[in-house]
């Protein structure tokens, strides 16, 4: 009769972990196709460029933390 508590633990323990590894929709996912908020940075030649000077075309954006 002591193993009926372990393996009913057992039980809720699984549904908990199925429940939360269940597929929702992450914030992010709102944002997907969304255009994206116009900025400037400086280039590399010291001038700056703005992302709406892209409009119309793909754009990868890379990110780096520069030491400096």
């Amino acid at each position: 009769m002591k193993k009926f508590p372990v393996y009913l633990s057992l039980l809720f323990g699984l549904s908990l972990v199925f429940t939360a590894c269940s597929p929702q929709g992450s914030p992010a996912d709102s944002l997907v196709g969304s255009t994206a908020p116009d900025f400037q940075l400086d280039d590399a030649l010291g001038g700056q460029t703005s992302l709406s000077d892209y409009r119309g075309t793909p754009v990868l954006l890379f990110f780096h933390m520069a030491v400096g």
